[in-house]
């Protein structure tokens, strides 16, 4: 390969020069695509169909009318403070707003965790009043977080506690299998 001569090699600083406002700056080359990997529809309608079926296995566990039916109702409560404490800025409208938020997310889910869910939800609803406090009414109090934490160590003892019964459950390993092989393919790895 020839070296430049004197007057390429300036031109090309002059160009740098003008094209950075002094400051040095490298030409890139293109990246060359081939060495990617590339994502094929057909693995990705793949894993989507596993996925779907996945949950599809789990629904039947998952969903208890009479909990879902409750979750609904303290969603709709909790809708309703939500408004009034956005539309009018007031802040205590939002702590049962985010209180009844959390047990909307916890309890339809009860069945399923022994009653892991109702207490990480609780914790989730107190967590969502301390940022969504900070967020849109700028109130910059900890306190949501001294509740938050106990439900969640509470929580996590009981879900510990009860690891075993849910490890026996085979169809929720079924379901999990499946729905890692839908992730996988969906993500493009080949085993």
């Amino acid at each position: 390969m020839a070296m430049p001569t004197q007057t390429e090699h300036v031109e090309r600083v002059e160009q740098t020069a003008q094209s950075s406002a002094g400051l040095p700056t490298r030409h890139l080359l293109s990246p060359d695509r081939t060495n990617l990997p590339a994502l094929s529809w057909q693995h990705s309608r793949n894993g989507l169909a596993l996925i779907i079926f996945a949950f599809l296995l789990m629904i039947p566990r998952l969903v208890n009318t009479g909990h879902l039916r409750a979750g609904l109702i303290l969603l709709t409560i909790s809708s309703c403070f939500m408004f009034f404490a956005l539309w009018q800025r007031l802040y205590p409208f939002l702590i049962p707003a985010c209180i009844l938020l959390g047990l909307s997310i916890g309890v339809p889910l009860a069945a399923l965790t022994g009653g892991v869910s109702v207490l990480w939800g609780l914790a989730l609803g107190f967590l969502a009043i301390l940022f969504l406090g900070r967020t849109f009414f700028n109130v910059q109090v900890p306190w949501p977080v001294y509740p938050a934490v106990p439900l969640f160590g509470v929580g996590m003892i009981i879900a510990v506690a009860r690891l075993p019964l849910t490890l026996s459950n085979s169809s929720i390993w079924a379901a999990l299998l499946v729905l890692g092989a839908g992730l996988c393919l969906l993500r493009g790895q080949k085993n």
